[in-house]
């Protein structure tokens, strides 16, 4: 079992009182914290077209934490794939390998926004088959030999990409994905697969909630692996990655709530935008207009507390899957102080050294 940091988005919301350069700085300080306190990588996210500072450029912010660490792996979760020449791709996530000593790991996913399609002049019928295209021919530029590669989308011959990646076999590609198609694509295509654990895509649409975590994590576990054996891949072992929303606090579960309900609400309130739902659904989720019993059933979403308050969830997920489980462990969100943030980190630090 792994546990990483993420994901780190570069949102800046006025009531931090720093600007979006001090906002990335102190994420550069987190991660060489995270790395101090033996986390295992570090994790960043892309959206496009947003007011609030969200980071479009992953593979820039990728170079530079990669370039103030030395040991964790730095990690995108998750590229619009969509959105990307395959081939330029290919070479910054080369280039970002060889800057770490082979330490990058690249994750791929779909998209849903509209908006982000439209400002890279393509479409949302086209994302399936651009993806497709886009994770193969990846794994030609980081191959030997001249690109020979002819598809719907993407057509390139007779040129050789350099750098190649450090590790053999090219950056390791992950790709998330819920339903079971997109899983099914996730065995043919990558090497790995990463759940969503902080929105539940299944339901979050219609319900505004997530579902059981674990139950969740044990279809998706089950699921993943039926793919891998569908598609003649081994699965002893699979490399599965999830995210999941939480906070760290030495005064227990209740402290570590204060200092993160606003900024989760406000995530879940985005979150309810991009997907769809009625803003009279989410209008209300501010933690000072909702009642008790929806703060009890918001809390139950992210993990909460000090060290010893989630070291058994921990164990719960490792044996759920084979202890293979990489979490990506959210510490940083818009609006939490620089203060607040580092704390947490430590705090998961400690949870880490006691699952070694």
């Amino acid at each position: 079992m792994e546990i990483g940091l993420g994901v780190y988005s570069g949102e800046c919301l006025p009531v931090e009182g720093a600007t979006p350069t001090q906002v990335l700085a102190d994420s550069l300080e987190q991660a060489r914290l995270a790395e101090q306190v033996g986390l295992d990588a570090i994790w960043i996210s892309e959206h496009h077209f947003l007011d609030n500072g969200y980071v479009g450029s992953v593979l820039p912010f990728a170079a530079a934490m990669g370039a103030v660490t030395s040991r964790m792996d730095i990690g995108v979760s998750v590229a619009l794939a969509p959105l990307y020449d395959p081939v330029r791709l290919a070479e910054d996530a080369a280039f970002v390998d060889v800057l770490t000593g082979g330490r990058f790991q690249l994750g791929v996913a779909l998209g849903y926004r509209d908006v982000e399609y439209e400002g890279y002049q393509t479409t949302r019928a086209a994302r399936v088959g651009r993806t497709e295209e886009l994770c193969q021919l990846m794994r030609q530029c980081w191959g030997a030999g001249e690109l020979d590669f002819e598809g719907e989308h993407f057509r390139r011959k007779g040129v050789q990409v350099h750098p190649k990646p450090v590790r053999e076999g090219g950056v390791p590609l992950l790709m998330g994905g819920h339903a079971p198609k997109a899983i099914d694509r996730v065995a043919r295509l990558a090497d790995g697969f990463i759940m969503d654990g902080g929105t539940d895509s299944d339901v979050f649409a219609e319900q505004g909630h997530n579902r059981d975590l674990f139950d969740r994590v044990a279809s998706a576990f089950g699921m993943y692996r039926q793919a891998l054996a569908r598609n003649g891949k081994p699965t002893e072992r699979p490399r599965f990655y999830m995210t999941l929303g939480g906070f760290l606090s030495d005064d227990g579960p209740d402290a570590a709530w204060e200092q993160v309900q606003d900024a989760y609400m406000y995530t879940r309130r985005v979150y309810g935008d991009w997907y769809g739902l009625d803003p009279k659904e989410y209008e209300q989720w501010y933690p000072e207009l909702m009642p008790p019993e929806e703060h009890a059933r918001r809390r139950t979403e992210i993990w909460l507390g000090a060290p010893d308050d989630l070291i058994e969830s921990f164990r719960r997920l490792r044996d759920i899957t084979d202890d293979t489980v990489h979490v990506m462990f959210r510490c940083k969100y818009p609006g939490v102080s620089d203060a607040a943030t580092r704390r947490s980190i430590q705090l998961l630090g400690q949870v880490r050294d006691q699952l070694r």
